[in-house]
C-alpha cells in the first residue's frame, strides 16, 4: 500500500510501477548529506596528501616520503550540486579552493551564496585538480565518466565518486588509471555491489571503500527516522 524509502536514492525503486498500482512513496532527499560530503572531503585530503598510498606502502615495508600537495588553494570541480554538492562547498570554505560546479539546473543562487562558478563540463574538467561526482543515476548520467570524459581531465587530477556506481564506466576508468591519463581515483560506489572481485580494486592508484559514504551512524539514524516518519504521516498517526 505504501513504500517508505530508507536512504536517498530512488534509482532502485520502480516509480512508474508504483504509480500504476496507486502505491505511494515516502522519500526525503539529503538526510545523509553531511555523511557523504565529509567522506568526499576526506577522499580529497587523502588523495592530495598521498595518505592512502603511503599508508599501504608502509604496511608493506616501504618508506615513501612523498607528501603530495595541499588541498588549500586548489581547484575543485563539483559535478551535481544538489544537497551533497552544496554541503561540500560549505566544508571546502576553509581551504580557500577555487570551486567550479556543473549542473543541469541553473545554480545562480548557489554561486552568489558561496562565490563559486557554474561552468560547462568541458571547462570544469580542464581546470579542476579534483573532480567529484554528486549526481543521481539517470539515463543522462549513466556511464557519464568514460574515456572521453577522463581524457579531458588534467593529467595530474583525481576523480572521486561517492554518488552512484553506474555513473562511471569502470573499464574506461581502469584503462585511464593504468595509462596515467589521470593521477588516481577514489570511489565508494560500483556498477555491481558487493564489489569484492572488481579488478579496479587491484590498481595501486585506486582507493575503494564499500559504499559507506552515507552510512555514518548519525546518517543511518536520520534515514531510519525519515522512513518511519513517512509511514507515520501516511497512516495518519
Amino acid at each position: 500500500q505504501f513504500v517508505a524509502k530508507y536512504g536517498v536514492g530512488l534509482d532502485n525503486v520502480d516509480l512508474d510501477s508504483l504509480e500504476r498500482r496507486g502505491i505511494g512513496v515516502g522519500w526525503s532527499g539529503g538526510v545523509n548529506r553531511r555523511s557523504v560530503s565529509e567522506m568526499a572531503l576526506a577522499f580529497m585530503i587523502g588523495l592530495s596528501r598521498n595518505l592512502f598510498l603511503t599508508s599501504q606502502k608502509l604496511k608493506n615495508g616501504q618508506w615513501d616520503k612523498r607528501g603530495g600537495f595541499q588541498l588549500t588553494g586548489k581547484t575543485v570541480g563539483i559535478i551535481g550540486c544538489g544537497f551533497v554538492g552544496e554541503d561540500l562547498i560549505r566544508l571546502l570554505e576553509p581551504f580557500q579552493s577555487q570551486i567550479l560546479i556543473c549542473d543541469i539546473l541553473d545554480k545562480s543562487d548557489v554561486c552568489q551564496r558561496y562565490s563559486v562558478r557554474q561552468v560547462p563540463m568541458e571547462a570544469l574538467l580542464a581546470e579542476a585538480d579534483l573532480v567529484t561526482l554528486h549526481v543521481p543515476l539517470t539515463e543522462q548520467t549513466k556511464e557519464m565518466v568514460d574515456l572521453q570524459f577522463l581524457e579531458q581531465m588534467k593529467r595530474g587530477a583525481y576523480l572521486i565518486n561517492t554518488s552512484r556506481g553506474g555513473a562511471v564506466n569502470e573499464a574506461d576508468l581502469a584503462a585511464a588509471l593504468k595509462a596515467g591519463t589521470i593521477a588516481g581515483a577514489a570511489i565508494d560506489v560500483y556498477q555491481r555491489e558487493p564489489a569484492e572481485s572488481n579488478p579496479l580494486l587491484e590498481l595501486p592508484n585506486l582507493i575503494g571503500t564499500p559504499h559507506i559514504g552515507g552510512n555514518a551512524r548519525e546518517a543511518v539514524l536520520a534515514m531510519g527516522r525519515s522512513a518511519i516518519e513517512h509511514l507515520r504521516v501516511w497512516a495518519g498517526l
